[in-house]
């Protein structure tokens, strides 16, 4: 197949130094039949690209969905090889072509989430490309490196000081549509709340919300995000995509456990928000490390991430949360191992067919005779090691 664009071909270098440029835009659907992403893997170490995230290709479908207005006209960057064009002057016709069973001619540099998401948004979505004329491995080893170490996120209160040049209400409509925010509600917490996909929209609390709505504190939400950041996983870095791996792992929760997503559930809890997190994102980093289980993790995956969430439920059993518990607060260190341990037991109990409540040791023992009372269960025997 055969490829002819009009290109801007260029130095950017007064003195003519450095690698001639080409720029020029493209249908994303063509761009992905002659652009290729070199990722780096166990039998491929020079290569510069990782393996895509699939939340930060959700996000960009949902950035343009959200707004008629939204646009990303940030160029791509890919490097081109067996290239040719003609004419004089800056804009010349740049042509190359595919072929069957060789190498593509272009292979991305940066932008390969852009393009993927631009792609899935419509095929014929344009997309801006800054081409890297007969690019070297080197040279776009180093290019890949510059771009993503020397970035640098713009100051909050920078961003809070070009606000004031503009309707906020306006600004904050369009903001919200990329996940970000000039309030006080930053990070996780005000996206978690405000995003219509969140299983904690509209029920955090604070004032944007009704007082019979505020059921989550923002401190759980906060304490949510720093265990799972805590994972160490490189598809969680980028804010976005740590919150859609939130959103979909709290989604699962509240579809299979409906009923504890009302007030003064203990699951709603600091102590309880946190410790589940805890206990779903450790059991995920457990996994990512068994060979047999690793095709199923991906934090970066929000199906595999609902998939896991819904496997590590499996193994527990809300009643721990509609319990009474022995104390009526866990929210210190030693309390949240306490109930990371009991999870633990629980998780292993149902694993071993064995009673849910053995070995708990938060369930206070009075609610616990009461409810196998009610529910013809056994006695407890004095031995047993559930304490109040």
């Amino acid at each position: 197949m055969r490829y002819e664009y009009d290109a801007f071909i260029f130095h950017q270098r007064a003195d003519g130094q450095g690698p001639l440029l080409a720029l020029f835009h493209a249908p994303a659907g063509e761009v992905a039949a002659w652009a290729d992403v070199d990722r780096l893997g166990p039998d491929n170490r020079m290569a510069p690209q990782r393996e895509p995230k699939k939340s930060r290709i959700n996000s960009i479908c949902r950035f343009f969905g959200d707004d008629p207005q939204n646009t990303i006209p940030t160029a791509i960057v890919v490097g081109l090889r067996g290239i040719e064009f003609d004419g004089e002057g800056g804009i010349r016709k740049l042509r190359f072509e595919t072929r069957d069973q060789h190498p593509h001619p272009g292979l991305i540099i940066d932008g390969q989430h852009r393009l993927r998401g631009l792609e899935k948004v419509d095929p014929n979505t344009i997309v801006p490309i800054v081409g890297i004329i007969e690019a070297t491995d080197l040279e776009m080893a180093f290019q890949f490196l510059v771009i993503n170490n020397k970035s640098a996120k713009v100051p909050l209160d920078h961003l809070r000081a070009l606000a004031l040049n503009y309707p906020s209400e306006q600004l904050e409509a369009r903001l919200k549509t990329a996940r970000l925010a000039l309030n006080t509600n930053l990070g996780s917490v005000g996206v978690l709340d405000e995003d219509p996909e969140s299983p904690f929209s509209g029920i955090v609390a604070w004032p944007n919300n009704p007082p019979e709505q505020r059921i989550v504190v923002p401190a759980a939400i906060e304490a949510m995000a720093s265990e799972a950041k805590s994972l160490g996983f490189g598809e969680l870095e980028d804010l976005d995509s740590l919150n859609s791996f939130l959103i979909a792992m709290w989604s699962v929760i509240k579809d299979e456990w409906a009923h504890l997503f009302v007030a003064d559930s203990k699951l709603l809890s600091k102590v309880g928000l946190t410790c589940m997190t805890q206990f779903v994102c450790s059991t995920i980093k457990t996994w990512a490390r068994n060979p047999r289980l690793r095709d199923q993790v991906d934090p970066g995956d929000p199906d595999k991430v609902r998939s896991v969430t819904s496997d590590v439920l499996a193994t527990l059993d809300p009643l721990f949360f509609e319990a009474e518990w022995a104390s009526s607060s866990y929210d210190t260190r030693a309390g949240r191992d306490m109930v990371m341990s009991d999870l633990e037991t629980l998780s292993f109990n149902k694993a071993n067919d064995d009673d849910w409540y053995e070995g708990l040791k938060v369930i206070n023992r009075n609610w616990l005779q009461g409810y196998l009372s009610e529910h013809g269960g056994a006695a407890l025997t004095p031995d047993e090691d559930v304490v109040d």
